[in-house]
């Protein structure tokens, strides 16, 4: 029995010390010491009575906010953010955060009820009003990506007076419209190029929406095989290509101990089955073409996870005192990380200075 105990103390040993060293490396100058006036902190904090996380990069503290939003639901970009977007470290204080349900944040997921779009939109706008008092800015920037997009949208209609811009990437509009537009491209493709296996595979679950006990099942095969089909073979940045994969990148980012990597396996099924179903009925081109404040919607040419199509149809409908619509050329779902250095560009010489005040 002795034997067989002391492998488990020292697993769970090893586990709770990679927690206690979770850590978000300093912000070094030439000299190797941290940069006077840098944050690289990871902090715990409470949103919504539950316990979040944030990881707060910048180069220099007086620099304008921008709080990013993964895409999900129930996952975390985070590694991908501090691998490809670091440069904006220097233009802003960078805060990623860690939304209920994933990653790190992962606990918060019960009680399950919790997890609706009202809840998220009510933590992101009581964060913002957070991160607006400890920076002391009037207003901060809000960038969304994908899922991040849809409670973005929620959250800049809801208090447009929080934020500078809204910035949706891989701008969602109608969850549902876009799915069936994806199962018909798959099952399009399959059917011509004779794959009579996979054909039968998406007539047997037939064209979403899907419910149930266990929904991400038959998404999973659907966007897995999206993914394989469509936007791999349109990966023009080879660093992206080698480096960009979500899972590997969580696996080795300092932020996460060995806990928080089976909070964000778990987040990816347990959180994305409760909050997917809830967005079926979602159409922004009806209930948020009015958003008072400055809007950019950043699209990847290549990306068929979510057509352009239906986003660029929001885009024209939409009524804000400022709007514009940026195609990234050779890139698909992720366009932010795999054109990173344009990404950058448009948020520091064309966003920052058109409304930063």
């Amino acid at each position: 029995m002795i034997f067989l105990l002391i492998p488990v103390i020292l697993l769970i040993a090893f586990v709770l010390y990679s927690q206690w060293k979770a850590h978000t490396p300093a912000i070094t100058g030439a000299d190797g010491q941290p940069l006077p006036g840098s944050i690289a902190s990871l902090e715990k904090i409470k949103l919504g009575g539950v316990d979040q996380w944030l990881i707060i990069r910048g180069y220099d503290v007086n620099k304008p906010v921008l709080l990013f939003l993964s895409g999900g639901p129930g996952a975390s970009e985070a590694g991908r953010v501090l691998r490809f977007n670091s440069e904006l470290e220097k233009h802003f204080v960078v805060v990623i955060w860690e939304q209920r349900g994933c990653g790190k944040s992962y606990p918060s997921h019960n009680p399950k009820f919790n997890l609706t779009i009202d809840q998220y939109v009510s933590d992101v706008i009581e964060l913002s009003e957070m991160l607006r008092s400890r920076f002391d800015e009037q207003k901060i920037y809000l960038v969304g990506h994908s899922w991040g997009t849809i409670i973005g949208v929620r959250s800049a209609q809801a208090r447009p007076d929080l934020f500078h811009a809204y910035i949706g990437a891989a701008q969602m509009v109608n969850v549902r419209e876009t799915d069936k537009l994806i199962y018909e491209m798959v099952m399009e493709h399959s059917r011509k190029t004779g794959d009579t296996g996979f054909v039968k595979t998406l007539e047997t679950q037939g064209p979403p929406p899907y419910f149930g006990k266990n929904p991400i099942r038959p998404y999973a095969t659907l966007f897995g095989r999206e993914y394989q089909l469509f936007e791999v073979p349109n990966i023009k940045d080879e660093r992206y290509r080698r480096e960009g994969d979500a899972i590997q990148l969580m696996l080795k980012q300092p932020e996460y101990g060995w806990l928080d990597r089976i909070y964000y396996l778990l987040g990816l099924m347990n959180t994305f089955n409760v909050v997917y179903p809830q967005l079926q009925e979602m159409d922004f081109r009806v209930d948020a073409a009015q958003p008072n404040l400055p809007v950019y919607i950043v699209l990847g040419r290549h990306d068929m996870n979510n057509p352009f199509q239906i986003p660029e149809e929001y885009f024209n409908l939409l009524e804000a005192p400022t709007k514009e619509l940026i195609f990234f050329e050779n890139s698909g779902h992720g366009m932010i990380w795999e054109e990173a250095n344009l990404f950058h560009q448009l948020m520091t010489e064309t966003i920052l200075p058109e409304t930063y005040r």
